[in-house]
């Protein structure tokens, strides 16, 4: 007998964890933290047994999919982690400076001397493309997701009551067309499809349009003096805005107009990057294969430590500061937010998706002021946002992704807030008549 039980991302698009018993088997796929306001679900217990889990799939390493690992392994999970190689190389950035963050906190989650063990359970890795052997009866693949470097889905090929069943789990799926990700592979057969929503009712902006308006942004306030402060995730959107910074550098349009990368985690994760080419899309590759760095250009200056990062203010003119964190919610954001919000000639400009409840979100629609590390800082600047950058399938890409795969029994909803899910359940609906299910949290379904 096989069946599935959410215990994240069900109803929410935070805390990613699955369970899959498959037999005596037991596997997980992702164990990610809780944000916004479901933070608060990352102090309970787990509802399983995590000494009793064989495997933990990790599909890729942003923290609502890894951000618990450590907590797992605290609790008593000693099995397998299996990954690409490249999940582990970001997840190993992810983790330290999670646990960093965390330490700041009263009672925290857990420490840094608690990543290493988790770190240690990393190794059995399995890249897009290929097949690994769980036990005689279980095979498991992957398939670029095209979401960030090294992100997957997965399929489980298993043999239960009789018959061969299979299914997917999506992982997060990346936009048809990304900056510099190579693009989304599909699957041709599943019987149950486990697909994240988190826009399932909303179509994205051409990524085409989003790439001018955020360089007619910066031009436009850099022309007049103005500092443009880019609040952005370390993971993947930072290493987007580097390259597209480059292509205006490369024009001459920032010719002495210093660009900081205020984010040691950023920096990092920049390096790690360039260790895996050929997970870059074509226009990428050819860059690295001519030694030509995609992510560096004359003006950039990377700031690594508080001292450095103290000094950009002294630098009066025009100016682009990138730091994080990309949701405001700390770092070193926070200190250049308070200085440069207050001046009208300015410009934040949003790259991602601010969660309900956190500081980027409260910026990106404030009229007068702004609460920042207990303080109330007016509003002048210009506010803006880019929404085309998204990592992730806006409604036609997540049907594109589901009309591929044949032979399916059932398409479960994970990882979308209830709006989005309720509506790309109706389309759904449209292929596949009562086929689709919204799952719950803790919902256990036979497979």
């Amino acid at each position: 007998m096989a069946f599935y039980k959410s215990y994240g991302a069900a109803g929410e698009v935070t805390g990613s964890c699955h369970f899959l018993q498959i037999g005596k088997t037991k596997i997980l796929i992702d164990c990610g933290m809780f944000q916004g306001d479901e933070e608060e679900f990352n102090k309970e217990p787990f509802d399983f047994n995590p000494k009793e889990i064989d495997y933990l799939i990790v599909t890729h390493a942003h923290l609502d999919h890894i951000g618990r690992i450590p907590l797992l392994v605290k609790e008593g999970f000693t099995g397998k982690i299996i990954s690409t190689r490249a999940t582990f190389s970001i997840t190993q950035l992810m983790l330290k400076n999670s646990a960093g963050i965390l330490e700041t906190k009263k009672e925290p989650l857990y420490t840094t001397k608690d990543v290493d063990p988790a770190l240690h359970l990393f190794g059995t890795f399995l890249e897009p493309n290929k097949s690994l052997e769980l036990t005689k009866n279980i095979k498991i693949s992957f398939k670029n997701a095209g979401h960030i470097l090294g992100a997957v889905s997965v399929r489980i090929k298993f043999f239960d009551e009789g018959i061969t069943k299979t299914v997917v789990f999506s992982g997060d799926i990346g936009q048809s067309k990304r900056i510099i990700t190579s693009p989304v592979k599909y699957w041709k057969k599943a019987n149950y499809v486990f697909i994240e929503s988190t826009y399932g009712h909303s179509i994205h902006q051409n990524l085409n349009v989003s790439i001018k308006e955020f360089k007619k942004e910066i031009l436009e306030t850099i022309k007049k003096g103005g500092t443009v402060v880019i609040p952005s995730f370390a993971l993947e959107r930072t290493q987007e805005i580097l390259f597209l910074l480059k292509q205006l550098s490369q024009k001459g349009k920032l010719q002495d107009i210093p660009v900081y990368l205020d984010s040691p985690l950023a920096i990092n994760v920049t390096k790690t990057f360039k260790n895996y080419p050929k997970l870059f899309n074509n226009k990428v590759t050819k860059m690295i294969k001519a030694n030509e760095d995609p992510f560096d250009f004359v003006e950039l200056i990377q700031t690594y430590t508080k001292e450095s990062s103290q000094k950009i203010e002294s630098h009066k003119g025009a100016k682009i500061i990138i730091a994080g964190s990309g949701m405001c919610q700390g770092g070193r954001v926070s200190y250049h937010l308070i200085k440069y919000l207050q001046d009208k000639k300015n410009l934040v400009l949003f790259v991602g998706f601010q969660v309900h409840s956190t500081t980027g979100s409260q910026i990106l629609n404030a009229k007068h002021e702004a609460h920042i590390l207990g303080m109330k800082i007016p509003v002048q600047a210009k506010i803006s946002s880019v929404s085309g950058f998204s990592a992730h399938a806006d409604q036609h890409e997540l049907l594109e992704w589901l009309n591929h795969i044949k032979d399916v029994n059932c398409v479960y909803l994970v990882h979308g807030d209830i709006p989005q899910l309720k509506v790309l359940k109706e389309k759904v609906k449209t292929k596949l008549q009562d086929k689709v299910h919204i799952v719950k949290m803790h919902e256990q379904i036979h497979l």
